[in-house]
Parts: structure tokens; C-alpha cells; sequence
């Protein structure tokens, strides 16, 4: 069977392909930051080991770093009955917009009463989208006038980099910028708090800490 491609030539090729191919990888090891951007990951750890939940490890910064992010849009979606998701992480600027998800003709009225952001959305159909916009930071609750149980948490933080936790154990948060930050945690259980972590990231720091939770 006759080769579409004469060996002689497809040698050349190949040599061709392998020598790009060294190029590339060498120019990833030279610039390592192109191919990975600055993470921090670590663990979260509670005195007593007790299961806290929706624990909210953040990043804040030590001095005026960050320039204003874009505002973002996020989307919590009401079915059964339900908040999904019923805890919501927003920077000021940002929008929420409340999607009636039922599968049956129910209505929703969003309202806080919080000092953070006080706000009625007014009674929304099944197939509606309320919105409200957070212009501070803070936190506070957020309910249904039509059914009781249906709670959720807005938190306005002042940063973008964060991650939210059922329980304890590990986080990452990637492409981070170079400078100085505290990372925190927040807690909702009164009698438990964060000890802060000051770190400080250059251009391609992996860093690993440990986020302690005590007892206050």
C-alpha cells in the first residue's frame, strides 16, 4: 500500500512537529506565571472539630490594590419553595435577580428588612425575575412574604476572591493578583471566630496556609 507521504518527508515532518513542540514546552518552563496564574489553597479547621457550615474563607486587601471590578449579575432561583442557592456572595455594584422556577403556578415576594439592604421586590409570578442591586458592604437576610420558610443570606464583600464552604475542610481560590492580603474567614455561629492570616503574593506564588476557627 502506497504511504501518502514519502518517508523521507514525513521524517522531516516529524522533526519539524518535535521541534515546535520543544520551543512551546520551553517557553512554558521560562515563563512559568503565562501558564499558571497565583492560587492560594489551604484548609479550614475548627476548634472542637465542630461541623460549621457555610463557611466563607476570603481574601481582603492589605492596602489599596485592587482597582473596581466590573459589577456581576447573580442568579438565585426559587423552586420548592426554596432559595437556590440561599446563600449569595456579591461585591458592591453587583445585581441579584430572583428567577420563579416553580413548576406550578406559585408567587414569590422577596423582601429584606436588614439594615445592610432593606428592599421588597413585590409579588413575582411563576416565570418572573426580580432584581434588586447591592451598592454597600454588609450582610443580611432575605425572605418570602407568601411562604415563611424560605430564607436565604446575602454577604457583600470587598473583593472578588473567595470561596464558600458547606463544612470545613479545604479551598483554593486561583488567579489572584501579586501584593498583600488578610485572609479571613466568616463564620455564622456567635460563639465562633476567624483568626486572620496576613500573606503576600508575588507573581507566581502557590501558597498553602491554615485558617483557624476558635472558640470566642
Amino acid at each position: 500500500m502506497k504511504n501518502d507521504i514519502p518517508f523521507s518527508h514525513a521524517g522531516v515532518l516529524l522533526m519539524r512537529i518535535n521541534r515546535i513542540l520543544f520551543t512551546f514546552v520551553s517557553f512554558l518552563i521560562v515563563l512559568p506565571g503565562i501558564v499558571e496564574a497565583n492560587h492560594l489553597s489551604g484548609k479550614v479547621e475548627v476548634e472542637g472539630g465542630k461541623k460549621l457550615k457555610n463557611l466563607i474563607v476570603y481574601l481582603e486587601p492589605a492596602e489599596s490594590l485592587q482597582k473596581k471590578a466590573d459589577p456581576r449579575v447573580h442568579k438565585v432561583w426559587q423552586k420548592g419553595r426554596r432559595y437556590n442557592p440561599d446563600l449569595i456572595v456579591v461585591s458592591p455594584g453587583d445585581k441579584i435577580q430572583f428567577l420563579n422556577d416553580e413548576d406550578r403556578e406559585i408567587d414569590h415576594n422577596i423582601y429584606s428588612l436588614s439594615k445592610f439592604k432593606n428592599f421588597d421586590l413585590g409579588l413575582g409570578e411563576r416565570g418572573s425575575v426580580l432584581e434588586v442591586e447591592i451598592d454597600k458592604i454588609g450582610s443580611g437576610n432575605f425572605y418570602c412574604s407568601v411562604h415563611r420558610l424560605m430564607e436565604g443570606r446575602i454577604v457583600s464583600l470587598n473583593t472578588r476572591y473567595f470561596a464558600v464552604l458547606e463544612s470545613p475542610g479545604n479551598f483554593i481560590l486561583p488567579n489572584i493578583p501579586p501584593g498583600n492580603w488578610v485572609a479571613k474567614v466568616i463564620v455564622f455561629h456567635k460563639r465562633y471566630k476567624s483568626i486572620p492570616i496576613n500573606i503576600s503574593l508575588s507573581d507566581t506564588t502557590h501558597k498553602n496556609i491554615e485558617l483557624k476557627v476558635v472558640k470566642k
